[in-house]
């Protein structure tokens, strides 16, 4: 495998196509990787000018073995995790689930905000720093088509249990 600065793994969802097409326009090289060679190809090549970007693709099962592999050098694995997502209920269980372990490790655990509410979330503290302002719409508009899994998720958010801040 080659060296290239970035690896997306699980590239077929929606996150990972948007990660590709920003990899593409900045002229990041990257490996574009997951269980399904032929997946990846197909939603690449959904990707407005994939043609011009420097990346390989790689086929590789989900076990700790192919990982490291792809990966190579990471502690037999023990990657950093970044996901970005919108849904509060994930983010609270991977703290739950995997935060001190990952913490025991030195790595970071990151499944952190989507940047399509990344916007929301600088003008939601603003508002909590300015006294006076009690209403906060807004409206978030993001770039690419929702997978199928993405749908899935969307339709999830809508029965999870949410936490505000008052």
């Amino acid at each position: 495998m080659s060296k290239k600065p970035v690896v997306v793994y699980g590239l077929s969802g929606y996150t990972g196509r948007l990660v590709a097409e920003y990899l593409r326009e900045l002229n990041v090289p990257f490996i574009a990787a997951g269980r399904n060679g032929d997946r990846i190809r197909e939603v690449l090549s959904k990707v407005p000018g994939i043609e011009t970007a420097d990346y390989e693709v790689a086929e590789v099962e989900h076990s700790r073995e192919a990982l490291t592999e792809l990966l190579q050098g990471c502690l037999a694995a023990g990657v950093h995790y970044t996901d970005t997502n919108g849904e509060q209920n994930w983010m609270m269980a991977c703290e739950q689930r995997w935060g001190a372990a990952f913490a025991d490790q030195g790595l970071l655990l990151s499944p952190g905000t989507a940047q399509m509410y990344t916007t929301g979330e600088i003008a939601a503290n603003i508002c909590l720093e300015t006294p006076g302002l009690d209403t906060l719409d807004i409206l978030v508009l993001w770039k690419g088509m929702p997978t199928y899994a993405s749908t899935q998720t969307i339709f999830s958010i809508l029965t999870a249990d949410f936490y505000y801040l008052e």
